[in-house]
């Protein structure tokens, strides 16, 4: 694309992108359209000449019909290429043109040795789903969330402050540095500084960091395991968060869990918050469906798929 093409494309890419955040981030029409503004603007500064950023039109015998966005390793993802966006313009849809836009992405991809591909999709969008599934992309993470306006009474579980606050976040953020070694090929060097990175991002100041509320979970008198949520804040400014939750092992299989969501949900609810979200592991097909029983609605996932090499 030539600076005249992104400027044929920009207002679209920002309504749609604007579209698309006002529910998964619960945001104002308002609020939506200026993180969209502001979100593209800073990632695409100089437009389609932005370093490490690749948008293409697609041409279909010489007729332009649609157009993607990817962004190289180490810009928007550190260790995959990323699909920002892919548009297919409507008179040419339902024709399998996106799947072979992605196709043809993929195989620029490859010639530049990138290993992995990987994408966003909201979670209304089940046709986009449908198509990544078809093309081999697999389910990494996925967030969710659920209106507070019903809290359940969280029944023998109560929330204390954490005692073991270092013990417990020192072996989460170890568990997360191990994941980047596994499932993205790190050294563990590399990941043990970016887990140290990500910890003092979100914890700057240890458990008196603002916002933050990190509690242990006691059942009866008898800690069983521990909560981490946080109160509305960017980039998420409607949502309450719930960063992690662990049931020690012997405790488990006991309805903890689910006992200690519903006490997060009512301290977040006391504190005026309308709506809590969480992350969830792609592979954890139990708290998946866990979720799914608690009345989470999906909002997005990620998704990706490897590449081969050239």
């Amino acid at each position: 694309m030539d600076p005249d093409d992104f400027g044929r494309r920009r207002a679209l890419l920002v309504a749609s992108y604007a579209e698309a955040i006002t529910t998964a981030r619960a945001l104002t029409p308002a609020q939506a359209r200026a993180e969209a503004e502001r979100d593209v603007a800073e990632r695409l500064p100089r437009g389609p000449a932005t370093r490490g950023q690749l948008l293409r039109k697609a041409l279909v015998d010489g007729t332009e019909v649609g157009w993607i966005w990817l962004s190289l390793p180490g810009t928007t993802v550190p260790d995959l290429a990323w699909i920002n966006d892919i548009e297919v313009d409507p008179p040419f849809r339902s024709r399998g043109y996106a799947g072979a836009i992605i196709t043809a992405a993929e195989a620029e991809l490859v010639a530049r040795r990138v290993p992995a591909i990987g994408l966003n999709v909201f979670g209304d969008n089940d046709t986009a789903r449908r198509l990544y599934e078809r093309l081999g992309f697999e389910v990494t993470a996925e967030q969710r969330s659920r209106s507070l306006a019903e809290v359940p009474v969280a029944e023998d579980i109560e929330l204390v402050p954490m005692a073991d606050y270092r013990s417990r976040i020192e072996q989460l953020f170890a568990d997360y540095a191990q994941d980047l070694v596994h499932e993205r090929g790190l050294w563990h060097g590399e990941a043990e500084d970016r887990a140290a990175r990500k910890l003092a991002e979100l914890l700057p100041a240890g458990a008196r960091t603002p916002g933050m509320l990190l509690r242990t979970v006691v059942a009866r008198g008898v800690p069983v395991g521990w909560v981490w949520a946080a109160l509305p804040a960017p980039p998420r400014v409607a949502l309450g968060w719930l960063h992690n939750i662990e049931i020690d092992e012997p405790y488990r299989r006991r309805g903890h869990g689910r006992a200690a969501i519903a006490a997060v949900e009512a301290e977040l609810a006391r504190r005026g918050v309308r709506t809590m979200g969480l992350n969830v592991h792609g592979a954890n097909t139990g708290a998946r469906r866990l979720y799914d029983r608690l009345g989470y609605r999906l909002l997005a996932q990620q998704m990706a798929k490897h590449l081969p090499a050239r």
